[in-house]
């Protein structure tokens, strides 16, 4: 903390170093013309098919065996008890669709 400056004092400095950013900023994009984005044609994917289990299951077999600690289901997990979970997994699969 910068020594004889009141939290207030700090507070303020802090609070005028980033509106100053800002305004340097705006100041900066004024001079641009208004941009117009290219417009794209992208195809709308109106229906999907439904997967089958040994779809799903092809597609959880392919995956690598790594987890995160904040996976609520950790692939070597799914994969080891995938015969019996494939069923309600193709399930959510099909429903998130």
């Amino acid at each position: 903390m910068p020594e004889g400056e009141s939290d207030t004092e700090i507070a303020e400095n802090f609070a005028n170093h980033f509106l100053d950013k800002i305004n340097k900023i705006r100041d900066a994009l004024a001079s641009f013309e208004q941009f117009t984005p290219d417009h794209k044609e992208v195809p709308c994917i109106g229906m999907f098919e439904e997967l089958t289990q040994d779809e799903v299951k092809k597609i959880i077999n392919h995956l690598q065996t790594k987890s995160c600690e904040l996976d609520a289901l950790p692939t070597g997990v799914l994969k080891s008890f995938l015969n019996e979970l494939l069923p309600f997994v193709t399930k959510l699969v099909n429903l998130s669709l």
